[in-house]
């Protein structure tokens, strides 16, 4: 599950467990062809949340007609659903990257209706950062509509303070601005792997050998062609205890399996996307996680989702960060850091961890405590307050 919808579904399902009562309008799953009868569950309620589904046609690949069209359509049947409903919300919430936003910010515009705008990842920002958004004038257009949504949002929350600062610079006011940060499940995990890990580890059985794990998307922001570098300079010094594993799915992997042919890696795997509900037994068999990002200012701000979920588990993470990601690792000592690009840094980091001269000693109740969605949900009284101040005005 993606991190906006992961988000969105933790949080809604927290709202109802508080006495609120909480529709989602959403459209259906990436993976809506390999779900039987999705496609008659237009309404439906799970775990107490009303959950709506706009018929929009799916975002598919690198398409960018597809892409536009899809958040057009989005946009279009979220504000007339608004519209429908007027009176029927206090709160409109919503937690997705910037276009999807417009629906509820067009219905704060004309119909006044309470508009908080959680941003996960700050657009165009993030794309400018990837190298996805190059054209000067589309830059400025978005950040044309970026100003307009913000305007047209009573409060705003974001998930690190480096991002707070981000929009507090474009002209928000810091009262208008929360802190938000992602969460962790730590339930979740906990019966995830007592259900699971007996059945993961039949197919993550490499004796005698340490094993790093990289779980998630395999994007171009996540820089993922360093890991098999840094795995090609160990084959070179025939490091043979090592065995890297790529478990997840994304634009880059089939670039990364042509360099693994390329310089004949023999100890990287590929075990592609697995269920949700197996990720914390992968984590947990794993010997090391790692992470990476491009080194550029906006990611410096950014701390990514799977950094809290590989936290909870306890193994030693080694992650490309600077910035507030960096700061989180070692404020709950959760492992080693080294420069995003720094290929040598990665090696050293891997045999300090791998060969026992590191001592990991993780405060993970720590961190746990203060990052729980328990905790977290907590946060958003303040907003329930904010809308409190502008219903008595």
């Amino acid at each position: 599950m993606a991190g906006c919808a992961r988000r969105a579904q933790e949080l809604a399902e927290q709202l109802v467990k508080s006495g609120h009562s909480v529709t989602v309008f959403t459209t259906y799953p990436r993976e809506y062809r390999s779900i039987p009868g999705i496609l008659s569950k237009r309404y439906e309620v799970l775990n107490s949340v009303e959950v709506i589904r706009s018929r929009t046609i799916f975002t598919v690949g690198k398409i960018l007609l597809f892409r536009v069209l899809s958040y057009s359509l989005y946009v279009i049947s979220s504000f007339y659903y608004i519209a429908r409903n007027k009176n029927k919300y206090d709160i409109l919430i919503s937690i997705a990257p910037l276009p999807s936003a417009i629906g509820a910010a067009l219905a704060q515009k004309y119909f006044k209706i309470y508009h908080h705008f959680d941003v996960p990842d700050i657009l165009p920002d993030l794309g400018i950062s990837a190298g996805m958004i190059k054209n000067r004038l589309i830059i400025k257009l978005w950040y044309k509509l970026e100003k307009w949504v913000y305007d047209h949002a009573n409060s705003i929350s974001a998930i690190t303070h480096g991002q707070i600062n981000n929009i507090n610079g474009k002209g928000v006011l810091m009262n208008k601005l929360s802190w938000i940060p992602d969460w962790v499940d730590h339930t979740f995990f906990n019966e995830s792997l007592k259900l699971y890990k007996s059945e993961v580890s039949k197919s993550f059985m490499h004796p005698n050998k340490k094993n790093i794990s990289f779980i998630g998307n395999i994007g171009a922001l996540q820089n993922p062609i360093i890991f098999l570098q840094t795995m090609d300079l160990f084959q070179k010094d025939n490091e043979n205890n090592l065995h890297f594993l790529f478990i997840g799915d994304g634009i880059m992997l089939p670039q990364l399996k042509q360099k693994v042919k390329e310089l004949q890696l023999k100890n990287v795997e590929f075990v592609g996307r697995v269920k949700r509900e197996f990720v914390p037994a992968y984590m947990n068999l794993s010997d090391i996680l790692v992470a990476n990002y491009l080194p550029n200012s906006y990611m410096d701000i950014c701390v990514p989702l799977k950094l809290y979920e590989y936290a909870i588990s306890g193994r030693p993470i080694i992650m490309g960060a600077k910035g507030e990601a960096k700061k989180l690792i070692e404020q709950y000592n959760l492992g080693l850091t080294v420069d995003p690009s720094d290929l040598v840094g990665f090696k050293e980091a891997i045999i300090q961890i791998s060969h026992g001269t590191y001592e990991h000693k993780p405060d993970i109740k720590q961190f746990i405590n203060d990052y729980s969605l328990h905790t977290v949900s907590k946060l958003y009284d303040n907003i329930l307050d904010k809308y409190e101040a502008v219903v008595k005005r």
